[in-house]
């Protein structure tokens, strides 16, 4: 093995570990939260609510990571990061404003009267603005080659939240204002960490330009993996209308099959990225499926995972493991799973497309995952069976595979011919 290849894999084997402890960290917050809250009204509430101010904040954040990392390599010196810093403080007060008015509108058109929902609603929406500033720090860190902090990020907003849920019995909504703080506290962090390391030196006057013609094109190439999330949210909402509890079940068992995309697929995911930009698009078609192979033996790790410790907890009648709140995930992670093998595809087709400028066709796996999903939930309202909203992110996430499938055979198509006439 050359020494290049050596370096490479311990960088890789570092990321790795680093991403999972992060993820982990989170994933244990979140535990803690079930145990502390348990299941029921206030966690749906707050799922529910959290998920659509992720969705707010993550249409845009397509735009700026992907956008604003080449732009950011022009931004050299303090004064060009600080000017940049600035328009994403700009920018994230707009979405905070469109994150509240969103969950406002949740709370109007569902009729609460439960307090709960409202107070929530004036709560989490605070989250967006140093969201989207986080996502103009990961575009500057992403643009110096810095990815450690990027991937630390959720260890910062993680474990204060964990420190005080230990020792103290905290409401949703303290837990809420605490979370608000954990994202007010990366942003301050990622500031210094940024600026630091740059001179006052004036060496770029650039300005980003973000919000040009490259946006609509950005945002239509990320529209697969919004519309992804968008059903995650939605089988929450849904699942919360059917009964108390229901958006918790759903929400915690996607947790898992999403805890393993965002840690090994995105070590992976990164590799293939970044092999788009370095070699090409050639040979894109033989990297997927070797992308692909790794998640199905990721997927039939959990199911095999999954399978066991529900057998020695229920069959077998361990009570430790009964009482557990990782069980309880777990158990619930079951319907979520497939899409462990489905998701990285849509991601990599999406990836590949956009590269090659047809943004059209990620818009129609975007719609494939849409209408399916909504479909599965549009009819689990009309039937009230809570099994329809527990498969529509595995129908969706299958409807998009497929029509990824057909979608890479069409871009391939064209480049194949080239080729062979060259």
């Amino acid at each position: 093995m050359s020494i290049r290849s050596s370096r490479l894999m311990s960088s890789t084997a570092l990321l790795l570990a680093i991403t999972i402890l992060s993820k982990a960290i989170a994933f244990v917050r979140e535990l803690i939260l079930l145990e502390n809250v348990g299941v029921g009204s206030q966690l749906d509430a707050f799922l529910v609510i959290f998920g659509l101010v992720t969705i707010v904040t993550g249409a845009l954040g397509i735009c700026i990571v992907t956008s604003l990392t080449s732009m950011a390599q022009l931004h050299k010196g303090r004064e060009a990061l600080t000017r940049l810093m600035r328009e994403g403080f700009a920018v994230g007060g707009l979405v905070g404003i469109a994150a509240l008015g969103v969950a406002l509108a949740y709370a109007w058109i569902v009729g609460e009267n439960d307090a709960t929902v409202w107070r929530l609603a004036l709560i989490l929406p605070w989250i967006a603005p140093f969201a989207v500033v986080a996502e103009y720090q990961v575009a500057i860190f992403l643009s110096r080659g810095r990815r450690t902090p990027v991937i630390a990020g959720n260890i910062i907003v993680s474990l204060p939240l964990i420190f005080v849920l230990l020792i103290c019995d905290l409401s949703i909504f303290e837990y809420s204002f605490g979370l608000v703080a954990g994202f007010i506290l990366r942003a301050l962090i990622f500031t210094f960490l940024i600026i630091k390391n740059e001179t006052w030196e004036v060496l770029s006057p650039i300005k980003t330009h973000l919000f040009s013609q490259r946006l609509w094109p950005t945002l239509a190439g990320g529209s697969s993996m919004l519309a992804v999330g968008i059903i995650y949210v939605t089988a929450q909402m849904f699942a919360r209308q059917l009964g108390d509890g229901q958006a918790t079940i759903v929400g915690y068992g996607l947790k898992v099959p999403l805890f393993m995309l965002t840690t090994v697929w995105f070590v992976l995911g990164t590799g293939y990225f970044a092999g788009l930009m370095t070699h090409g698009t050639n040979d894109a078609t033989r990297r997927i499926a070797r992308f692909s192979a790794v998640n199905l033996a990721l997927f039939l790790i959990a199911l095999v995972g999954v399978i066991s410790l529900n057998y020695f907890t229920f069959d077998v009648g361990n009570a430790v493991l009964a009482n557990s709140e990782i069980t309880f995930v777990l158990a619930q992670s079951l319907p979520y799973l497939p899409i462990i093998v489905f998701v990285p595809i849509i991601e990599m087709v999406q990836r590949l497309a956009a590269t090659t400028h047809n943004h059209r066709f990620v818009v129609y796996v975007a719609c494939s995952i849409l209408s399916s999903g909504l479909l599965c939930q549009i009819i689990a309202i009309q039937t009230q069976i809570i099994i329809w909203i527990k498969i529509s992110p595995a129908i969706a996430a299958g409807a998009g595979f497929l029509t990824a499938l057909v979608v890479l055979a069409k871009i391939r198509e064209p480049m194949v011919g080239k080729e062979q006439a060259n």
